[in-house]
């Protein structure tokens, strides 16, 4: 079978990281994959096997109307000369927006983020309804996947019923996970170290988390992995944690960090579902975790519930640390083996086997 995943661009996020690992595993199972960046980004490496273009050089941004039309007009070209395909999905609302232009019919808009959390973010009221009216055209009567029950059902606050739905949470290859999380970098610290990994941006609240491991009786470090190291650190001179605090910038292996760590915190307000926790349980180290939308309460079920805490709660979090200090608990491995990779691809390989192909309907520069 053939799929295409169309992205913005090469960034580092994990959504293309996500895509990536799915890429090269259908490529594994001996499907034909495309990669398709819509603009220039960073360069990374492609997985063995799978087919990889941007489709517009010039630009490194899809801002602005007259930028998304002339993409998709690119799309449109490039998209007649490559069909037929038997599976096409796009990721993150720039994407989405360009293959809504295009006029591209059964892509499957791969939803990581409440969309109404997108809307929040607007302060301007007027802004903030023509983003609704905007998002809810996109994803009305479309299909789409979401990588969490909760960003799925986030839907009806637009007002917006996909024409199909499908839960297909992130998925792992938890043998390649293990195997990484088994050595031993040059820079792991040497004294026992609580880990926290994630983008330096508001809605991850590292000042929860400071305040948190401050106001508790722990002694262990901070380890951050993050993309602003020293923006980190400065915010941790502000919340007198200097002391306590390591920042580190991203790795290509954080498993071999999880692994070492006593465990993870997660202090968010906001997630669509965070990677972290799951590579962090596979990598064998336990999770602490706001209960954020969306995402954490679908990975801490049962009586695992227990180590979820109010989103902004710094006391809760400081006495669930507390908690776990005095009585660390035990993964069980149903905890991860439910966010397979192999189960994503099965789910993924049904979606292609439908009817209904992806085909280039009518353009729409304005919608």
């Amino acid at each position: 079978m053939r799929f295409l995943f169309i992205i913005a661009d090469l960034g580092p996020n994990g959504v293309t990281y996500s895509r990536f690992r799915y890429a090269g595993e259908l490529a594994r199972r001996g499907h034909s994959v495309t990669i398709l960046a819509l603009v220039a980004g960073e360069t990374r490496a492609i997985p063995d096997g799978v087919a990889f273009e941007i489709l517009d050089h010039s630009t490194t941004r899809l801002s602005g109307v007259i930028q998304q039309i002339k993409s998709a007009l690119r799309l449109r070209r490039w998209f007649k000369q490559n069909q037929p395909f038997d599976f096409v999905s796009s990721s993150l609302t720039p994407a989405d927006r360009v293959v809504v232009r295009a006029g591209l019919v059964n892509v499957y808009h791969w939803i990581h983020i409440a969309t109404s959390e997108l809307i929040a973010g607007v302060s301007n009221p007027r802004k903030r309804q023509r983003r609704a009216k905007l998002l809810r055209r996109i994803y009305h009567r479309k299909p789409i996947i979401g990588v969490s029950q909760g960003v799925i059902d986030d839907l009806a606050k637009l007002d917006a019923v996909p024409s199909r739905a499908t839960l297909i949470h992130n998925g792992y290859d938890v043998e390649f996970i293990r195997k990484r999380a088994a050595e031993k970098p040059s820079d792991l610290p040497a004294e026992p170290y609580y880990i926290h990994v994630g983008r330096f941006a508001a809605a991850k609240r590292h000042d929860v988390l400071f305040d948190a491991l401050k106001r508790s009786q722990s002694t262990r470090r901070l380890l951050l992995l993050t993309d602003r190291p020293d923006e980190a650190m400065e915010l941790a001179r502000k919340h007198a944690m200097e002391h306590r605090v390591s920042a580190l910038s991203f790795r290509d292996n954080p498993f071999a960090y999880m692994a070492g760590a006593e465990a993870l915190l997660l202090s968010s307000d906001l997630e669509g579902f965070p990677n972290v926790l799951v590579e962090s349980l596979i990598s064998g180290t336990p999770i602490i975790s706001t209960n954020c939308p969306y995402g954490p309460a679908e990975i801490l079920t049962g009586p695992y519930v227990q180590w979820l805490v109010p989103i902004g709660d710094v006391q809760a979090l400081s006495n669930k640390i507390n908690m776990f200090e005095a009585s660390p608990y035990e993964i069980e491995p149903w905890l991860y083996q439910r966010f397979t990779l192999g189960g994503s691809m099965d789910q993924l390989e049904e979606l292609a086997r439908l009817q209904d192909k992806p085909s280039l309907g009518k353009f729409r520069p304005f919608f």
